[in-house]
């Protein structure tokens, strides 16, 4: 089984799934920013967030999906149509679906190469302006997403049990 590590080929998977995810729901492209890796504590700041565990052996994390409530607003006439009124409580369950969707084609695809993840049951967390912290001061991976000028981000935090097996990639 593979480690799981925080580098450009989980940033790849990560794009992939968004895109596809987004376009095949709601017929929209979304375009990728440059990933930021670091370590330590980091808040993302959205009116929803998506929040996943991300289990494999001997590694635990999070991903988060934080949008603002209009990028939401935005996506959701494209599947409801024109004459719904998108309330607060639709634009959380359309988070907690588009986190499904996101994660689930990252954990096959990754998956498929011996990763061995498991995904646990999404949270959705709310609140104009609010902000989501990892409380670890470990390892993460931002990935930011622009749709319509609007952004929106993708965020990995991962927890090793062993100092000597940092999921940060190691540069060559």
């Amino acid at each position: 089984m593979q480690n799981l590590k925080l580098d450009e080929h989980l940033s790849h998977e990560i794009a992939a799934a968004v895109k596809a995810a987004l376009s095949t729901t709601f017929g929209v492209e979304v375009v990728p920013g440059q990933p930021e890796i670091g370590r330590g504590m980091v808040s993302l700041v959205g009116d929803v967030s998506g929040v996943i565990a991300l289990v494999q052996e001997g590694l635990e994390g999070t991903m988060t999906l934080c949008m603002t409530f209009e990028t939401v607003r935005d996506l959701l006439p494209r599947v409801v149509g024109n004459a719904v009124s998108v309330t607060r409580e639709m634009t959380v369950d359309a988070v907690g679906e588009i986190t499904n969707m996101i994660f689930g084609q990252i954990k096959t695809q990754l998956n498929k190469r011996g990763y061995g993840l498991k995904l646990g049951i999404p949270s959705v967390v709310t609140g104009k302006g609010h902000f989501v912290s990892q409380f670890h001061r470990g390892p993460y991976m931002i990935v930011p997403f622009y749709l319509d000028g609007q952004l929106f981000q993708v965020h990995v935090a991962l927890y090793g049990n062993s100092k000597d097996d940092s999921p940060i990639a190691k540069s060559s």
